[in-house]
């Protein structure tokens, strides 16, 4: 039986993706590279046991998630040349950001730009939007659909169907990106 799942935000921690899996016996946080938190649930548990699940193990998540960041911070940038093409990138991806969010008004708090092992972007509940700088190796298009991924974030916090309409007003076919940007492997880039 395949996993079904989906996302829920929680304020002190960002998304959670929740996974039902009837093969499971019991909850199973996953906290991977990235900084993407997964949630297994067995068929049985109600939706209150594992928020209160989540809220006894927020602690232990937040502390989790800043050793993710700061490995992440530690191993970006580890030559002259690795940070000459970070300049450049950044430069890139901020520009491309300032005028997507002008050209369609959304507002965003704050940019960060760094590299993950697994995200190309986030959004955070206070509209604080991180990109991977990985991110200019990929074609113009797909870039675009990233930023502007994210930028729909700052207004709709799921992936449900508001989220795809809402998206596709800014890119053609999102879903079809979606697949397409899943053929890259963040790893080998």
């Amino acid at each position: 039986m395949k996993p079904q799942g989906y996302t829920k935000h929680f304020s002190d921690i960002g998304y959670i993706e929740f996974r039902k899996n009837a093969k499971v016996k019991h909850l199973r946080i996953t906290i991977k590279n990235s900084g993407e938190i997964f949630v297994t649930i067995p068929k049985h548990i109600s939706s209150k046991t594992f928020n209160e699940f989540i809220q006894s193990k927020t602690g232990w998540i937040k502390k989790q998630l800043k050793k993710i960041d700061e490995k992440n911070k530690f191993t970006s940038q580890n030559s002259e040349d690795n940070l000459r093409n970070t300049i450049n990138a950044e430069i890139m991806l901020w520009e491309k950001v300032k005028e997507l969010s002008e050209k369609f008004g959304f507002h965003y708090n704050r940019l960060s730009l760094r590299y993950q092992e697994t995200r190309w972007g986030s959004c955070s509940s206070n509209n604080n939007i991180s990109l991977n700088i990985k991110l200019v190796n990929l074609p113009e298009e797909l870039i675009d659909f990233v930023i502007m991924h994210e930028l729909v974030h700052t207004k709709i916090k799921n992936h449900q169907e508001e989220f795809w309409r809402e998206l596709g007003k800014y890119v053609e076919n999102p879903r079809a990106l979606q697949t397409k940007l899943k053929r890259f492997n963040l790893a080998k880039l």
